[in-house]
């Protein structure tokens, strides 16, 4: 398996008059799924849906957990089957937790072949042997401050692999859900997909997980750069729970429904936003170092993630980044009846994985 190739021409021989494909999102605490046709060149939604995977483990709504694969099993035929999901074409976006990216910088002239030096530099900083991983690079541009060092010639390769064993793992799965073997590719790619735009060369993302926060940089639709740290959802959950004194599902339930109207609302935002400060500075900094390094500078940012639905997050990071903050709908890039342009817009940042998925199919 490649993970940065084309599939258009397999799904083309595969597919039936109605090019229909769904993209899977599992993550910590949900799955999530869109699915989505191609009729007369125009690509249309056709349903969504999310599964909470709390009950699954006997846990609470919001959680983080991990399901064995009987649990994850159920989960994903149920939002199939509530989502009235037709496709058997699918993509599924592999969470970072079983993968690794990376960019590298290699010292080799402008026709040297890089295959070699790659799984050199692979070994150095993948943290696993190249025997356990699915691997795949692809060469980026790089900016002309980063092209040469003290005359020496530069060239930026982006590093990507993914566990065999969580391959096997969500083949198994695929097949028990009755879809056809999924191509794979990881969940950063997804939502760089659904948001990077031609018209743009640079954009910076920001995703809210469960559990994890993750900063993207990309040029031309390729990562440039990735910063990763432990703050999300689920945590933003229990900071509350601890600050109103109150259980885990009381605080998920006053989260979801968090209103700038309702009494409590200042004490609810300062416990929630509490929980992400380490994690925007951080970003910050990343930021400031890759303008300042290759002169490249990003005057907003897309918040994604279903830790990017509280009311009033983006504002809150868009103090801390010094920068304006757009909040991610994705769905704009696909077609859907006008009345669901409100829902659509609300739920967006949600989808933004899944829905990028499901868009590989027709690039």
């Amino acid at each position: 398996m490649k993970i940065f190739d084309s599939i258009t021409s397999s799904f083309q021989a595969a597919k039936g008059p109605a090019n229909t494909v769904v993209g899977i999102d599992i993550g910590s605490s949900s799955i999530k799924v869109v699915e989505l046709k191609e009729d007369k060149g125009v690509v249309t939604l056709s349903t969504y849906g999310e599964v909470q995977l709390g009950p699954y483990a006997g846990k609470q709504l919001g959680e983080s957990v991990q399901l064995n694969p009987k649990q994850e099993q159920e989960a994903l035929v149920d939002v199939m089957r509530e989502s009235a999901v037709r496709a058997r074409e699918a993509v599924f976006a592999m969470p970072l937790s079983s993968s690794f990216v990376t960019n590298v910088s290699i010292e080799a002239d402008a026709d040297a072949d890089l295959s070699g030096l790659v799984r050199v530099e692979a070994r150095k900083v993948i943290p696993a042997s190249l025997s356990e991983v699915t691997l795949d690079w692809a060469e980026v541009e790089v900016t002309k401050s980063e092209e040469k060092t003290n005359g020496v010639q530069h060239r930026n390769v982006l590093i990507a692999a993914i566990q065999n064993s969580g391959l096997e793992r969500f083949k198994v799965l695929m097949q028990f859900a009755g879809l056809n073997q999924p191509p794979t590719e990881i969940e950063c790619f997804s939502s760089i997909r659904s948001l990077f735009k031609s018209a743009d060369k640079d954009v910076a993302i920001i995703d809210i997980g469960a559990t994890s926060s993750k900063l993207y940089i990309a040029r031309k639709g390729l990562l440039m750069r990735m910063h990763r740290i432990r703050a999300g959802g689920a945590i933003a959950t229990k900071q509350i729970s601890e600050v109103l004194s109150i259980d885990f599902e009381a605080a998920e339930a006053q989260k979801y429904a968090a209103d700038s109207g309702q009494s409590n609302f200042a004490e609810l935002k300062r416990a929630h936003n509490s929980s992400y400060d380490r994690a925007f500075r951080e970003f910050r900094q990343v930021l400031r170092e890759y303008e300042a390094k290759t002169g490249i500078s990003f005057s907003e940012v897309h918040l994604s993630g279903g830790g990017a639905l509280f009311p009033g997050l983006d504002n809150y990071l868009a103090t801390a980044l010094e920068r304006e903050v757009l909040t991610a709908n994705p769905f704009s890039k696909v077609a859907y009846p006008a009345f669901m342009e409100d829902t659509m817009k609300a739920i967006g940042p949600s989808f933004t994985v899944s829905l990028g998925a499901a868009l590989r199919m027709f690039e």
